[in-house]
């Protein structure tokens, strides 16, 4: 106990969203007040696309109703709420990895039964462009991807997906805005189609449309079955 004491007071642990000393056993990675706000999705919720849903009876939400997709289906873990907006801010601009292996080892316990089951070749995270990657220094779907692997021992692919379109941020427009936005953006590297089943790996699910961009890449490439696991879900169509 004197250790613990000792080794908190030196090299006190913080709250991975809001940054305060946590007071709980070391090891908990966020504070009570932050774990009261952030909860898991639960239904009713979208079939295919793990959105919240209002209507108790519906099955789709109404962005899945209103499309055809190449990504058959997926989960997020959390909804796209304050906190964590602000846990996903901290990842991306601030480069607070420990947090992202933290949220990475909650969606591999949330969702590691289902992965198994649909059995995946290779998790592919969701490139960003070079240029972004020499800014930021890393991806953060990657940092999620790396460490899902680690968790649940399936191979990721960092190289084989690529973003070869620079374009601007999605956040702010609308669905078909975005969906303009990301035609021709990705392509595969090489002409190898020994991925038959995938798992892309995200950080937020909007509306979709940067994974069915993804997705169209992949299936092009000889894939068969493209599905999704994403830390977030937005709310809106």
């Amino acid at each position: 106990m004197q250790n613990y004491k000792l080794l908190n007071l030196i090299y006190p642990e913080k709250c991975v969203v809001c940054h305060q000393i946590l007071t709980e056993p070391r090891g908990e990675r966020m504070c009570r007040v932050c774990r009261t706000a952030i909860f898991p999705v639960t239904e009713p919720r979208c079939k295919r696309c793990s959105k919240p849903l209002i209507d108790l009876e519906a099955e789709l939400c109404e962005n899945c109703r209103s499309h055809e997709f190449c990504v058959d289906r997926g989960f997020a873990l959390y909804p796209y709420n304050e906190r964590m907006q602000k846990a996903i801010r901290n990842l991306k601009y601030r480069g607070e990895l420990a947090g992202g292996k933290y949220f990475a080892d909650q969606m591999s316990a949330g969702y590691g039964a289902w992965v198994r089951r649909i059995s995946p070749d290779v998790l592919i995270p969701v490139p960003i462009h070079k240029r972004r990657m020499r800014f930021r220094g890393f991806n953060q779907a990657a940092c999620l991807a790396v460490r899902i692997g680690q968790r649940l021992g399936i191979a990721v692919d960092l190289n084989y997906l690529i973003r070869t379109g620079n374009t601007k941020p999605q956040k702010g427009l609308g669905g078909r805005a975005r969906i303009n936005n990301l035609q021709k953006s990705f392509s595969v590297v090489g002409e190898n189609a020994a991925y038959r089943n995938i798992l892309l790996i995200d950080d937020i699910y909007t509306t979709g449309a940067t994974l069915e961009a993804c997705g169209r890449i992949l299936r092009e490439a000889g894939a068969k079955r493209v599905y999704f696991l994403c830390l977030c879900i937005g709310s809106g169509d």
